[in-house]
């Protein structure tokens, strides 16, 4: 877009004016509600709109790791995600990097899910999981962020959680010590699965595919045309499938599905033919990820009482009764894993 520069700068004045709606000219921007880390304006101009959306600046490069995945993405002829437009990292016009995609048509899908978007939801991670990175080799992706290809990494983020959040924990109410306790049961619990299995995540022990990381229905856009295309890539890059899989089951925008719904999309996701350990991994990762929603939670809790855990550029509007509740259910759902 050659005039792409130019409205960047209608997009900055609006984030430093912190305003919802901004007119320059014959650009129009609207501030996006949402999400947890990063700023999205939507952006009108000559009859087309367009998603900016400013990323926060960290070791994580996402803006450029989104970018590279919306380009892979079209390169393999998927229309599951927007197009990509441009990025821009130099901080020279908008304060921080950001991606410029068209915007997508549709709605963000919620709870509860139809027969046919379920369908639709498994569909869309089936054709990402397609995308091997040994069949697009010009492509420097980046491995998707949280698949670190080893256990200890994983068990050692558990007990950083732990050390970090746990002692403001015990002295909050209610019940804040045996909530503590019980989370550093779960750790241990998870700790000796670790040392028990026999599967090894390590790199070269299975095909490597484009993963999400991110399974927020909120970011999955439902549109007339039946099909789920998925915003925010930003964690993305090459992974383990099995621990993209596994998400879909823990995370915390998919907990109101019902347990015949999670065994129906875990059952009809083929397995790939060439990935005999698929289903051990899952069952490790199943442990990691029910173990680890709780200290998301916790952490949202102790970031409402002390402050953000790190640089945030929009905030997640949720009460804190109800995150509480939250930590409380997540804490239960991995107590009856281990019982399995």
């Amino acid at each position: 877009m050659k005039d792409m520069r130019d409205w960047l700068y209608a997009v900055a004045a609006t984030h430093a004016a912190g305003a919802h709606v901004w007119t320059e000219g014959r650009v129009a921007v609207h501030r996006v509600t949402g999400g947890s880390n990063n700023a999205l304006y939507r952006v009108e101009t000559g009859g087309e709109s367009y998603a900016c959306k400013l990323c926060v600046a960290d070791g994580r490069r996402r803006a450029a790791r989104e970018y590279g995945a919306l380009r892979l993405l079209q390169a393999a002829g998927l229309n599951i995600a927007p197009q990509p437009v441009g990025l821009d990292e130099s901080c020279a016009v908008v304060p921080y990097p950001a991606i410029i995609y068209r915007w997508l048509t549709g709605e963000p899908t919620g709870l509860p899910l139809t027969a046919q978007q379920l369908a639709a939801l498994v569909d869309a991670y089936q054709c990402v999981h397609a995308v091997r990175q040994r069949d697009h080799p010009r492509f420097c992706l980046p491995e998707a962020w949280f698949h670190w290809f080893d256990l200890m990494p994983y068990l050692t983020e558990l007990h950083d959680f732990l050390d970090e959040y746990g002692p403001w924990l015990e002295t909050s109410k209610p019940d804040g010590r045996e909530l503590r306790d019980r989370l550093g049961h779960l750790v241990e619990e998870c700790a000796e699965v670790f040392a028990s299995t026999g599967v090894d995540p390590g790199r070269g022990r299975f095909p490597l595919c484009l993963c999400r990381v991110d399974a927020n229905l909120s970011n999955a856009i439902w549109d007339r045309d039946g099909r789920l295309r998925w915003v925010d890539w930003e964690y993305s890059g090459w992974g383990d499938p099995a621990l993209d899989l596994a998400e879909l089951r823990w995370h915390a925008a998919l907990a109101g599905l019902d347990e015949a719904q999670h065994t129906w999309l875990r059952d009809t996701y083929r397995r790939p033919d060439d990935d005999p350990g698929f289903d051990e991994r899952i069952a490790v990762w199943d442990r990691l990820l029910a173990t680890r929603w709780p200290f998301l939670a916790l952490r949202w809790l102790w970031s409402e009482h002390n402050g953000s855990d790190r640089v945030r550029l929009t905030r997640m509007s949720v009460d804190p009764a109800t995150m509480r509740a939250r930590l409380v259910r997540f804490i239960e759902r991995a107590e009856c894993l281990e019982s399995i």
